[in-house]
């Protein structure tokens, strides 16, 4: 079933979400990652962390925030408590997987439960949002970029990601989606973000634990406009 999400909350969706740092119902979550062990690390990897500092001259300064684990439990929380039947706009979080500062810039990326099924027509143009560039990886991966209604610029990747005990059609109306936001670095080469973007993605899909097992490759098939 499609979600229906009224212009203001379609506004919010596509701005970003705020970040999630606390837990559920009362569940406890594993505790924030440190500056030094940060899920940078992981989600960049070594080329994109050496990308991210030689942009910046090694002025970034990362920030703490969740970790793989944390952003696992939430994903799984969230999509389980999904229905077929659900409707309306749902305020999912996100775990914050990177986060860099420097002056007046920020890096950062954020992944969870997507808004919107993994089909939307993203390069369409709607009451709230300029048309996106959509880039299809394969039947379980798509890439989004492009302005949005703000002028900034994001990046985004959508996964197919069944998880065990969840309602048929999950994977498609609610994957795994993440966003990567980037005013620090200065780059403005929309393939290098992408390609940063499927590395993290892999990483996140990796450690969810899809049962559908969904293949993240290392580049975009093409180089988005």
């Amino acid at each position: 079933m499609r979600r229906q999400l009224t212009p203001a909350a379609l506004a919010v969706v596509l701005l970003g979400a705020v970040a999630c740092t606390a837990g559920e119902g009362g569940e406890e979550d594993p505790p924030p990652a440190t500056a030094d062990t940060s899920a940078c690390d992981a989600v960049l990897g070594d080329a994109g962390v050496a990308w991210l500092k030689d942009r910046t001259g090694g002025a970034a300064r990362p920030e703490a925030g969740d970790d793989l684990d944390k952003a696992r439990s939430l994903f799984h929380r969230q999509v389980k408590a999904w229905g077929p039947d659900d409707s309306g706009a749902r305020t999912f979080l996100r775990a914050d997987l990177c986060r860099a500062t420097g002056g007046a810039g920020l890096f950062e990326v954020r992944y969870g439960p997507s808004y919107f099924p993994f089909d939307e027509p993203f390069d369409k143009a709607s009451d709230v949002s300029p048309a996106q560039t959509v880039t299809e990886v394969n039947s379980d991966v798509r890439l989004v970029h492009g302005k949005d209604a703000d002028g900034a610029t994001r990046y985004r990747v959508y996964v197919r990601c069944k998880i065990a005990g969840t309602p048929a059609q999950q994977e498609s109306e609610v994957p795994i989606e993440g966003l990567m936001t980037d005013t620090l670095t200065g780059d403005t080469d929309a393939r290098v973000h992408l390609t940063r973007l499927l590395h993290s993605a892999k990483v996140v899909a990796d450690a969810f634990d899809c049962v559908n097992k969904p293949v993240v490759p290392e580049e975009p098939p093409a180089s988005p406009a």
